[in-house]
C-alpha cells in the first residue's frame, strides 16, 4: 500500500493532510494534569515558610506519600488522559488506515473500468470488421449465385471478343441477353490499365457507337460484370478511355473487338 501512495502524488497529497489533522485533533484533546496536583505543591510550600527552619522535623517525603498523593489525585485522571489519548490515536490510525484503503480501491477500481471500457471497445471494432466482412461475403455469394444463374440461362449469348491490331493475344467475353438487353462482360484477359485510365465497353447499333459502360479489372477481372443494357447490338468493342469513360470512343485505343452471331 505504502508503494501504491508513494506513485500517486494525490494519494500521498491526502495522507499527509489527513495525518496533520489528526495530531491537531489528538493535541486539543489531550489531558491536562488535574489541578488538585498544583494546589497540594503550593499547600506545602507555604506550610514549609511558615515553620522554623531550625525547629522545624524534616518530612520525608516517601514513596508511599508520593504515591498516595498522585494516586489520590492524579492517578484516575492521568489514567483517563492516557487512555483518551490512546483511543484517539487508535482511532486516527484506524481512519488513516481506512482511507488509505479506500483511495488505493477506487484507483484499482477505476484502472479495471478503463481496461474493461478498452475491451469493450476493441470488442466492438471487432464486431464492426466482421460485420463488414459478412456483408462483403454476402454480396460476393449473391453475385455468384447471379453469374451461375446467367451461366446457365439459354437465353443469354456469349460473344467472345479477340484482341485488334497490336493488342492481338488478349481476349474478353460478352454474355448478352437480346430480350431482357442484360449485357455482362467478363475481361479475363485485358492488361492493368494505367491509374488515370479506364475500359470501356461499346456497342455497335446500325454502324453507330452506343456507350455500354466502364469497368473495372483487378480483383473483379476474373467475374462477370454487369454493365448498361444493350438492345439489337451487332459489334461489340472495348477502347481505353480516361477515367470515368468518354462520350465517344477513342478508335486508336480500340483493344478487343467481336460480332454477335447470327
Amino acid at each position: 500500500m505504502l508503494n501504491t501512495i508513494q506513485q500517486h502524488s494525490e494519494v500521498k497529497a491526502a495522507a499527509d493532510a489527513l495525518q496533520v489533522d489528526m495530531e491537531r485533533y489528538i493535541q486539543l484533546w489531550a489531558a491536562k494534569p488535574p489541578a488538585a496536583i498544583k494546589r497540594q505543591i503550593m499547600d506545602r510550600l507555604h506550610k514549609d515558610e511558615a515553620e522554623d527552619p531550625a525547629t522545624a522535623e524534616p518530612e520525608t517525603f516517601t514513596a508511599n506519600n508520593n504515591e498516595n498523593t498522585f494516586s489520590e489525585d492524579t492517578g484516575s485522571g492521568m489514567s483517563l488522559g492516557l487512555s483518551q489519548l490512546q483511543i484517539w490515536q487508535y482511532s486516527a490510525a484506524a481512519a488513516i488506515a481506512l482511507l488509505l484503503g479506500s483511495v488505493v480501491m477506487n484507483i484499482v477500481s477505476y484502472s479495471n473500468a478503463n481496461n474493461y471500457q478498452q475491451q469493450v471497445a476493441a470488442l466492438q471494432s471487432d464486431q464492426t470488421s466482421l460485420l463488414a466482412e459478412r456483408d462483403a461475403l454476402k454480396e460476393q455469394l449473391e453475385f455468384a449465385q447471379k453469374e451461375n444463374g446467367v451461366m446457365k440461362d439459354p437465353s443469354f449469348k456469349w460473344i467472345r471478343m479477340p484482341g485488334v491490331g497490336k493488342h492481338a493475344g488478349i481476349v474478353a467475353t460478352i454474355c448478352w441477353n437480346p430480350q431482357s438487353k442484360e449485357t455482362f462482360i467478363l475481361a479475363q484477359a485485358l492488361p492493368e490499365p494505367p491509374a488515370d485510365k479506364q475500359y470501356q465497353l461499346w456497342a455497335i447499333v446500325n454502324g453507330k457507337p452506343i456507350d455500354a459502360g466502364v469497368f473495372e479489372l483487378g480483383s473483379k477481372a476474373h467475374t462477370v460484370q454487369k454493365v448498361k443494357a444493350v438492345d439489337n447490338a451487332q459489334v461489340f468493342a472495348v477502347t481505353l478511355e480516361k477515367k470515368g469513360g468518354s462520350p465517344s470512343p477513342t478508335l486508336e485505343q480500340m483493344f478487343v473487338a467481336g460480332k454477335v452471331a447470327g
